[in-house]
């Protein structure tokens, strides 16, 4: 029934399946890229009843599957996003030690979590929680957060940051020769609960792909009110990480850009270059902004 084998599936036009596929591909992994042969950039529709993912899907189990993942949510169609890049502050690149103890566990706070990554065009979702090789970190703010450093980001004066994501993505997923395909996620296939692999549109007709870790789905923000946003300039010559940040537990993640604040520098969790808040200290947004 496979028409091809890979390790994972990255579908979606959105920031977050390509980093995926590059982390996945950093790892050594078999990584596809599938995505439409154009993303839709405009303003997206508000309708009733619109899924949070996988908007187009009408397969039962795939559609139940999704829906369960953002069961607690408010309805998608009243939601606003935000289309600013997150920079996050962090104390050290010195992982935290996982000797002699457990990450607690917040329900609330992956909640909360799950709709920053649903409303942004940068955020990625999982099929698969575990052996996503990332590394447990500190923010300024003290909070433990889950990295998969991409790598530096090289900044020129007056770029703003979605461009320098996107231009870095890009470039990567070239120089690693990565697979690039068009189509669309058309169903996921499972066994026993668990996501055997996916079925994707393509214009020769369906292709069915098996995957032996999982699928990374990109969180466009279909169905979502858009909010205006001042996308941040980056200070040239600032050293900043791109990285995919999650958290315990959860099987969504973002991307971000980080910016390395040493503990002893006696700076505040408010990054005073650029105006750019600690996500941590404002639930209530996700966005990097100026002041």
């Amino acid at each position: 029934m496979w028409d091809d084998e890979v390790d994972v599936v990255c579908c979606g036009s959105g920031f977050g399946a390509l980093a995926a596929a590059v982390a996945a591909a950093d790892a050594g992994l078999d990584v596809r890229i599938v995505r439409p042969e154009s993303a839709n950039t405009g303003s997206v529709a508000s309708e009733l009843g619109a899924p949070w993912l996988g908007a187009g899907i009408d397969d039962p189990e795939t559609r139940e599957y999704l829906d369960a993942l953002s069961a607690d949510l408010p309805p998608a169609g009243d939601a606003e996003y935000d289309t600013a890049v997150t920079v996050r502050p962090v104390s050290d690149w010195t992982p935290v030690s996982g000797r002699g103890r457990i990450a607690p566990f917040y329900g609330a706070r992956l909640q909360d979590w799950a709709r920053h990554c649903l409303t942004s065009p940068y955020g990625v979702l999982y099929t698969r929680l575990a052996d996503r090789g990332t590394t447990s970190m500190k923010t300024r703010a003290g909070e433990e957060i889950q990295v998969k450093l991409l790598g530096s980001v090289d900044v020129e004066r007056g770029s703003e940051a979605a461009s320098v994501v996107g231009d870095w993505l890009s470039a990567q997923i070239f120089d690693k020769q990565i697979d690039d395909d068009t189509g669309v996620l058309q169903r996921l296939v499972f066994e026993e609960g668990e996501v055997l692999g996916a079925v994707i549109d393509t214009a020769n007709g369906p292709l069915a792909l098996r995957v032996r870790h999982g699928v990374a789905l990109s969180t466009d923000p279909r169905g979502a009110v858009a909010v205006a946003a001042s996308d941040p300039l980056i200070e040239p010559g600032k050293p900043l990480q791109l990285a995919l940040v999650g958290y315990s537990a959860s099987r969504f993640g973002r991307v971000e850009l980080l910016d390395h604040q040493p503990a002893d520098s006696g700076r505040s969790a408010y990054c005073r270059s650029g105006g750019m808040h600690d996500p941590a200290r404002e639930p209530g947004r996700s966005r990097a902004r100026r002041g």
